[in-house]
């Protein structure tokens, strides 16, 4: 039985070629053991996996926001169980998704959820990059910050336009408000504040990539996203100020259609028929 796994930095959601789907809250210290049970219960042979991490030829490299230690996880379920299984990070197989939805072959999903990632496919290709590390627009160095981000570092552009940012912000300057958009029109400057640092870091990353990427389509995606799709016209009506103007004529910048885009990604990887 072929089978595909999205593991996010909150939830695990799975997929069966018969079409059976689930998902559960993410457990901390127990994801080798879940995937162990879960390819026992339901026979699988072949797993594509969608990881929220850094992932490079089959191992586990790093994971900000995900406790598990490095491991090379093909090999490991390859001799424990003898199933086939392919991963990718999570972002690039939200790429892949996003590419074969939107039948474009130069293409960057930019998704900002738990953490803030993106995926690049150029010429029909995933990049990755010569350590699987392609597409971290999160981990950029953007400006200092009173906590840490989840891979150590103070600077990072995750920490202003993410949802786990967002939270760390609502906590360190007592913002009583929870929803981006009831925070950008709060009477509190701090919670205004908070989301208007917000919507300039986003703009940042969606400039950088589309300078640095020049791609056919820029795709919105992940929790924050898609709980506030006002989002995606306010990066539009921005982006001219973060971006290279050469490389903005004839780009579309959308959100994603897709249900759960990773998930997607990680049937392919094992060729589950959409």
């Amino acid at each position: 039985m072929k089978a595909a796994m999205d593991i996010g930095g909150t939830w695990l959601r799975w997929s069966l070629a018969s079409g059976l789907r689930g998902k559960a809250p993410r457990g901390e210290g127990e994801l080798l053991d879940f995937i162990g049970r879960f390819i026992k219960k339901y026979g699988v042979t072949s797993l594509g996996i969608a990881f929220a991490g850094q992932v490079e030829e089959g191992r586990i490299v790093a994971s900000p926001n995900i406790e598990v230690a490095p491991i090379d996880i093909r090999k490991y379920f390859m001799e424990k169980e003898g199933v086939e299984l392919r991963i990718d990070n999570d972002l690039n197989c939200a790429a892949l998704a996003e590419a074969e939805d939107w039948g474009c072959d130069n293409l960057v999903a930019l998704y900002s959820g738990t953490g803030l990632g993106a995926g690049i496919v150029a010429a029909g290709t995933v990049l990755h990059g010569a350590g699987g590390m392609a597409g971290e627009i999160g981990h950029i160095p953007y400006r200092d910050a009173p906590f840490v981000c989840g891979c150590g570092k103070r600077n990072c552009l995750e920490l202003y336009a993410s949802g786990s940012g967002l939270e760390k912000w609502r906590q360190h300057l007592g913002c009583a408000e929870s929803e981006l958009g009831r925070m950008l029109h709060s009477e509190e400057s701090s919670c205004r504040n908070i989301a208007e640092n917000y919507l300039e870091a986003l703009r940042y990353a969606a400039g950088t990539l589309i300078t640095l990427c020049n791609p056919g389509v820029l795709i919105l995606g992940g929790g924050v996203v898609a709980a506030n799709p006002w989002l995606t016209e306010r990066i539009k009506t921005g982006i001219g100020d973060y971006a290279l103007p050469a490389a903005l004529p004839g780009i579309r910048i959308e959100q994603s259609r897709l249900r759960n885009a990773s998930l997607r990604g990680a049937e392919i990887l094992v060729g589950i028929a959409g």
